[in-house]
């Protein structure tokens, strides 16, 4: 793959309807998806695994279709974060760190994300501490927490980012801004601003791998105010020595490889040294369409 080995970027999923013909070529199977995938992007959110652990047969298979150097990034299963609430999961989470180890044994595991349910609030504190600390530290963590009391800029926001730097763990910095900047422009825009959080943004990493969803509008053009503005700060964690991990979303899922695209140009305009991105299949289409013009002319 020629993506950029400076940091890692990639989209929620490796596989969508949209892009069979535009990102993929339209002669690709869709069990040929994560393949497809690898060659372009070097790391992808593991979602699926938020709802169900995969078998190992599964995993094998993702390691295989991937070259070195891509990171899956699980999420860690919702039975552990939103039905247990991080509360006698013991059993739940030794099934779910099997899967992290067959994936780091194959060289292929990035920073697993621990998304906190909406409700999670600062005064449970002590549970979301202990549970961090009983988890094994040969492995790293994201922790994403979307209640308004651990983003208060005092005694509980400290106490997070304390804990987390003491762990050697990392912050999720979900930034919805873009999607919430101007009314939906259409019915996907529109589901997505009634589901998604507005999170509070903090631009500081606090450990060795900075975790950034952005989550866009469909329309690329409107989002680029906040490319611009991520552009020089992801810079500046890359030459910190920092390796970030970044994922964007769109409301319509066949935009986030292009949002991933506009964001790592912007970045290369301020960092050179980085790697062209790998082309889409609609590159090459464009590309002969302006030839045939040119033959014609």
């Amino acid at each position: 793959m020629t993506a950029p080995v400076s940091y890692h970027i990639g989209c929620p999923v490796w596989t969508c309807r949209d892009w069979f013909g535009s990102v993929f070529d339209r002669n690709v199977e869709p069990n040929e998806s994560l393949r497809e995938y690898a060659k372009i992007f070097n790391t992808v959110e593991a979602n699926s695994v938020f709802y169900a652990l995969p078998p190992s047969s599964n995993l094998e298979r993702w390691m295989a279709e991937t070259g070195p150097g891509f990171q899956f990034c699980p999420k860690f299963p919702k039975a552990i974060s939103h039905e247990r609430r991080l509360v006698d999961a013991k059993d739940e989470t030794n099934s779910f760190l099997k899967v992290l180890e067959v994936l780091d044994h194959g060289k292929r595991l990035g920073p697993s994300f621990l998304q906190l349910p909406p409700s999670f609030n600062s005064n449970s504190f002590k549970v979301l501490e202990s549970y961090l600390e009983s988890l094994p530290s040969n492995f790293q963590y994201a922790v994403e927490p979307r209640h308004v009391t651990w983003y208060d800029k005092s005694e509980n926001e400290q106490m997070l980012n304390d804990l987390l730097q003491r762990l050697g763990m990392n912050k999720v910095v979900f930034d919805s801004r873009p999607l919430f900047a101007s009314e939906p422009a259409d019915k996907d825009e529109a589901a997505a601003q009634s589901r998604k959080p507005q999170t509070p943004v903090r631009k500081s990493a606090l450990g060795q791998h900075p975790f950034l969803r952005l989550v866009g509008k469909n329309d690329p053009s409107s989002n680029q105010p906040w490319l611009k503005e991520w552009a020089p700060i992801i810079n500046k964690w890359i030459l910190d020595g920092k390796r970030p991990f970044i994922f964007t979303h769109c409301p319509n899922e066949a935009n986030a490889p292009y949002l991933a695209r506009a964001l790592h140009e912007q970045l290369k305009k301020l960092n050179p040294l980085l790697e062209p991105f790998s082309n889409f299949a609609s590159d090459s289409k464009k590309a002969v369409e302006i030839q045939k013009q040119l033959d014609f002319f």
